[in-house]
């Protein structure tokens, strides 16, 4: 089924596969990371673990009658996947959406396994990753592909089947399948924390009065965004999987399932809070703008206030009429009247920064 395979290239300028492709095409990618495959076998009373240079030595394990494991990182060597998929059956399409990114988290059920296309989130400084990751499995194997090797998120799992610890060397393959996707599910939560924290120190510099925040501020929001969308399409999934009507995914394993799925609701609703939580700071920022403008605002009235009776004063007595005259201004001939005048003009600025700071217009003053 697996051997009409075609096999493109694409250009790193290339975001997706070429128009009129045969469904099922492989798509190699430029940039993809070295391929590398690793087998966990294992049972109740039996464990191997191996690191494969050529995917013939997956054969030997796919009649055993344990569980295996065969986990994929990184897309470079294509005709690697090709020829695991042609060994344990794969159909094309369900290898492509395996392996040809991006692609949409999904669920789907072949007649002898079922497909998970999901996503793992990495939070590194101001970027944010979801690294595609695809889960295969059937009543004989699983079959896992991990975009980025170098992010093994596997390994705690991996130390659990060879520690023996909990229930997974005892169970088949449903619960492998349900296992893997549990690690992915829990990934979302310290990356949750993460971004929480972020947001709570975005705060605290914010109400210390750094208003330079906003390209931070956006930039989390987006992260907030983009997380919640990748969890929301993980929920989905999980909701689609729960839904199958597979014979090989027993009952019990889909009480653990249903957990997971519980799981990925609270961090559907966590991350929504996160949004709100960001753009909530970017209303306080406009809030302590605004404020610091009427701030501003509040002194210049104030100075202007203050200057309109000196203004009329110096006005009223800068007029040119002769003292001499009858009814011109004859205290301009009294003596000290340039002191005098000062110190009216002091009394009246003294009386105005009193009834100021009677009804509270100074920072720090509680209105009366």
């Amino acid at each position: 089924m697996s051997n009409n395979t075609e096999i493109l290239r694409r250009s790193p300028d290339q975001q997706h596969i070429a128009i009129g492709a045969a469904p099922g095409t492989l798509v190699v990618d430029a940039s993809a990371a070295e391929t590398r495959l690793l087998v966990v076998d294992f049972n109740a009373a039996h464990h191997e673990e191996k690191e494969l240079t050529d995917p013939s030595g997956v054969r030997p394990y796919i009649d055993r009658d344990s569980v295996t494991w065969v986990d994929v990182t990184g897309f470079k060597n294509i005709e690697w996947v090709r020829t695991i998929g042609e060994m344990l059956d794969i159909h094309p399409l369900a290898l492509a959406d395996a392996v040809n990114l991006p692609q949409r988290a999904k669920a789907e059920a072949f007649p002898d396994y079922v497909t998970i296309v999901t996503h793992a989130p990495e939070l590194d400084g101001d970027s944010f990753y979801c690294e595609q990751v695809s889960v295969i499995f059937s009543e004989h194997f699983v079959l896992t592909f991990q975009e980025r090797p170098n992010a093994d998120l596997f390994q705690p799992l991996r130390g659990r089947i060879r520690a023996g610890r909990g229930l997974i060397r005892g169970k088949g393959t449903s619960y492998l399948g349900y296992a893997i996707v549990d690690v992915i599910t829990d990934t979302y939560f310290p990356v949750l924390d993460r971004l929480e924290n972020r947001l709570d120190a975005m705060e605290k510099r914010i109400l210390s009065g750094d208003l330079q925040t906003l390209q931070d501020l956006y930039a989390l929001r987006h992260q907030a965004l983009d997380i919640r969308r990748s969890i929301e399409s993980h929920r989905d999934a999980l909701t689609t999987l729960l839904h199958l009507q597979v014979p090989f995914i027993q009952e019990e394993t889909r009480l653990y399932l249903r957990d997971c799925l519980d799981h990925a609701l609270s961090q559907v609703g966590t991350a929504q809070s996160l949004l709100d939580y960001a753009v909530s700071l970017r209303e306080l920022v406009a809030s302590e703008q605004a404020q610091r403008l009427n701030e501003v605002m509040k002194v210049l009235t104030m100075v202007s206030t203050i200057f309109i009776p000196l203004s009329f004063f110096a006005g009223v007595y800068g007029m040119n009429f002769d003292p001499e005259s009858p009814g011109n201004m004859p205290e301009l001939r009294s003596p000290y009247a340039y002191l005098i005048w000062w110190g009216l003009m002091l009394v009246v600025v003294a009386l105005m920064l009193m009834f100021f700071r009677s009804k509270g217009w100074f920072a720090g003053n509680k209105r009366k």
